[in-house]
């Protein structure tokens, strides 16, 4: 797995008071753009666009439409995916390594 550098925040979903972990994948004018791991059964995972709530220390989304990016932002956040997504590959390898009595 590659090494990435993220920052979790404290996000707030919409239309709601409950917070999760968000992980940033980058920032610019303002807005954050967010992983956001499923937070129930019924949601899947997200990236959301959002700004910080700086009083409260939250992030919460934002109506927008467009997000500036950068070549190197797209290569940053590629990578930020590649290793989120090799890790979640790895805990599903380890919880059915532990299922199986194997772990």
């Amino acid at each position: 797995m590659k090494m990435c550098i993220v920052r979790k925040v404290a996000y707030r979903l919409p239309k709601s008071n409950r917070l999760v972990w968000a992980l940033v994948l980058a920032e610019r004018q303002g807005l954050t753009l967010l992983f956001v791991r499923k937070p129930d059964s019924k949601r899947s995972n997200e990236l959301v666009i959002a700004t910080e709530n700086v009083p409260e220390k939250v992030f919460e989304p934002v109506n927008a439409s467009a997000f500036p990016l950068e070549q190197s932002d797209l290569t940053v956040i590629g990578d930020k995916l590649n290793a989120l997504g090799d890790e979640s590959a790895e805990d599903e390898f380890e919880r059915m390594l532990k299922s199986e009595g194997l772990w």
